[in-house]
């Protein structure tokens, strides 16, 4: 199956007003019983910087999102369709964002227990409790 993807253009704008040197519109060649995730892949090796995570398909004028794990015929997409592609940019996983928001008050406060003459320009005495 052959699918053209492109930029949706803004409301109210010809379908023709996307920049010049825009690398879409751009053709893309998937099975006929491909996935959401095996066109993603397909944009993917085209264009490097858009590795699928980073990519929001869209298929038909009611914007219908192309949900991942979802079969192409499930969409209805057939053959010389367009598919609309947003960029949602550079993605970070949700391990990261744990480590970032637990263990950075962790460290933070070690720090800042341990090294008090750095922070306060003199050492305390800690109680019982702190001890």
């Amino acid at each position: 199956m052959r699918l053209t993807v492109t930029k949706r253009p803004p409301a109210g704008t010809d379908a023709k007003t996307l920049s010049p040197g825009s690398r879409y519109p751009m053709t893309v060649e998937v099975p006929d019983s491909a996935t959401v995730d095996d066109l993603k892949l397909a944009i993917a090796k085209q264009v490097k910087s858009m590795y699928p995570d980073r990519q929001r398909l869209t298929f038909g004028d009611k914007k219908n999102v192309l949900e991942s794990g979802s079969t192409l015929e499930k969409y209805a997409v057939k053959d010389n369709d367009t598919v609309y592609i947003k960029d949602l940019g550079p993605q970070i996983g949700w391990q990261t964002v744990f480590y970032i928001e637990y263990l950075g008050p962790i460290i933070f406060h070690y720090i800042v227990y341990n090294f008090q003459n750095i922070f306060y320009g003199e050492i305390f005495e800690h109680s019982e409790i702190q001890k």
